[in-house]
């Protein structure tokens, strides 16, 4: 297991290095190695909500998110993801590792009685120079819809690179399905 997440990590660092720039939460496209990633299994909820969460559930809390390639099962990104009550948002994931930068931020708005809408950032680093170089910056957008008892999510994400002058860096746009399983102190551990 771990050799094999070695070669796929290795992978997606020869790519990395052979790009002018990193995109900040994403190492490939979809039809790299990246997207063959297996990611953690989702916990299942421990606990039932109260009948009052599932009649108004929020998307404030720790989530195991998972973006799918396209609308496939395969997963393109992995992240554990905390959305805050006073419409911030928070994300450390699987896409590069923690000495690139693999933390982004964001904002987010209820979206009808179930739902959330997302405008995430983050940093473009270029690390095939030293010190890193600041490269552009990732945007990601999403929208989401709280499952019944709030303790999943879907919807649909759709990302962008920017290099430092503004232009889109094409080899790193992805689109697709978001699922996540909500983490709570009864989860299980991995």
């Amino acid at each position: 297991m771990k050799t094999a997440m070695r070669s796929v990590l290795a992978a997606g660092l020869v790519l990395v290095a052979s790009s002018n720039a990193l995109a900040h939460c994403i190492v490939g496209t979809p039809g790299s190695n990246r997207a063959q990633l297996k990611g953690l299994t989702p916990p299942k909820p421990a606990f039932a909500t109260t009948p009052a969460a599932a009649d108004n559930p929020s998307v404030v809390g720790l989530w195991l998110v998972s973006f799918h390639v396209g609308d496939g099962a395969d997963v393109w990104d992995q992240g554990f993801e905390q959305f805050h009550a006073d419409g911030t948002e928070l994300t450390i994931d699987t896409a590069v590792p923690p000495a690139a930068g693999n933390v982004c931020v964001g904002v987010w708005e209820r979206v009808g009685a179930r739902g959330a809408k997302l405008h995430h950032v983050g940093w473009n680093w270029d690390i095939s120079v030293v010190p890193a170089a600041l490269a552009g910056v990732f945007v990601l957008d999403l929208t989401v819809e709280l499952a019944p008892g709030g303790q999943a999510f879907s919807g649909r994400y759709v990302t962008d690179s920017y290099d430092i002058d503004g232009n889109v860096i094409p080899e790193f746009h992805a689109e697709g399905v978001v699922t996540a399983t909500r983490i709570t102190v009864q989860s299980p551990k991995w």
